[in-house]
């Protein structure tokens, strides 16, 4: 099994995947290197809330202006129902609940909904009766509660059809147990994975928390920083009043997702977030981080908190004000490497458009140069069924003891 191919992507994530399955559809034949899944996801894809966003939720902040803010909201609101189409999957009906009590974000929510145009059916502040009849033991006095546009979907399907897409159209797709290694060799790239080696015109990094060693690999430096998001996985209360809810005072989330036979898993998250994060190979949650998470989660969340388990998931920042939001995509290119990180995952389409235009420029400037060849006999291809990390696929736990 000895062939060539046009570039190299490392990383089969959402945005890899979503990127070779455009690549070999406009008649590319990429090479995705990605680390295996087997007994806990490397790929970030797969440890994430799975939350199908409106752009509610994004501070108004940390966007360049009230209208970049307004305008890349809509476009994710879009993005991730086009996306979702594209992938012949469901779109949810909206369906969360929010609840706040301090008026600087009650504010905030009446300047966003202006923003956004949101319509009654999407965004509602509901009556304090009609409140306490959808929250159930789950109301707290004094928080005001409104409905949101924003639901659940499943990633792994998401990333199941890129693959399926990707392959079909030509894209070989490789796991790899150990980290691949890169090293710039003049307007090249040397790649080394599986004691194979593989010299490549164009390589695109869609590595996730990967992605920073990489770069720094080819010389390259990223201006931002990793930040680790701890996530808890439990079991979902069976009185949980929605989809999804939310306790913006508390920086609280918590997704619930059908998980077959297992019943419904509720995956919760904080605003207790580590930024520089430590390296993420160690994926762990300290003690003191689990603390202060226990802290954060609602009275009615927390026997969902004593029996879940950890996950460790990663999320690529930009420095603020260098670049784009945390919320966007940021691709950057230096020579025959580009660099690709979707923000969110509800545009990770419309990065991978991005990053083809990229690559198909380097192709036509390289006179459609392609890799060196490389014998692939013995390499395990990616085929198995893909999970998200509240599966019962999955045991692992990345709390401290």
């Amino acid at each position: 099994m000895t062939r060539d191919f046009s570039f190299v992507i490392v990383g089969g994530g959402i945005l890899g995947s979503a990127l070779a399955a455009l690549a070999a559809g406009y008649g590319l034949q990429p090479l995705v290197l990605r680390r295996s899944d087997l007994l806990s996801p490397n790929a970030d894809t797969l440890r994430n809330q799975g939350w199908l966003q409106s752009g509610i939720m994004y501070p108004i902040s940390h966007f360049s202006s009230p209208e970049a803010y307004a305008n890349f909201a809509a476009k994710t609101y879009f993005a991730g129902r086009d996306l979702l189409a594209m992938c012949n999957l469901p779109r949810p009906e909206p369906g969360g609940l929010l609840g706040v009590s301090a008026d600087f974000h009650i504010q905030q929510l009446a300047r966003k909904r202006e923003l956004l145009k949101l319509s009654d059916y999407e965004f509602a502040q509901l009556e304090a009766a009609e409140a306490k009849r959808l929250m159930g033991m789950h109301y707290e006095k004094g928080s005001t509660y409104y409905r949101i546009p924003d639901g659940p979907f499943n990633e792994a399907a998401v990333l199941c059809h890129f693959r399926d897409e990707a392959t079909r159209s030509g894209a070989i797709f490789i796991e790899v147990d150990q980290p691949v290694e890169l090293e710039r060799k003049n307007d090249s790239v040397r790649i080394l994975f599986a004691d194979r080696e593989i010299l490549s015109p164009t390589v695109v990094v869609t590595a996730g928390a990967g992605s920073f060693t990489l770069m720094r690999q080819c010389g390259v430096h990223l201006d931002g920083d990793l930040q680790r998001t701890p996530l808890v996985v439990g079991d979902a209360p069976s009185d949980m009043p929605a989809s999804i809810v939310v306790d913006l005072d508390r920086g609280f989330s918590a997704v619930r997702h059908d998980r077959g036979p297992g019943g419904a898993a509720v995956v919760m998250g904080t605003r207790a977030k580590t930024l520089p994060a430590p390296d993420p190979a160690e994926r762990i949650v300290a003690v003191s981080d689990q603390a202060e998470f226990g802290a954060l989660v609602p009275p009615a969340f927390q026997s969902s908190l004593a029996s879940g388990r950890y996950t460790a998931g990663y999320e690529v920042m930009p420095k603020r004000g260098l670049g784009p939001s945390a919320y966007e995509p940021w691709i950057r290119q230096e020579g025959p490497v580009i660099f690709g990180s979707p923000g969110r995952a509800t545009v990770s389409a419309l990065a991978a458009q991005k990053l083809l235009a990229d690559v198909i420029e380097r192709w036509q400037a390289n006179r459609q140069q392609r890799t060196s060849a490389v014998d692939l006999a013995g390499c395990s291809e990616w085929n198995c069924p893909i999970a998200m990390h509240y599966m019962p696929t999955y045991d692992y736990n990345d709390a401290e003891v």
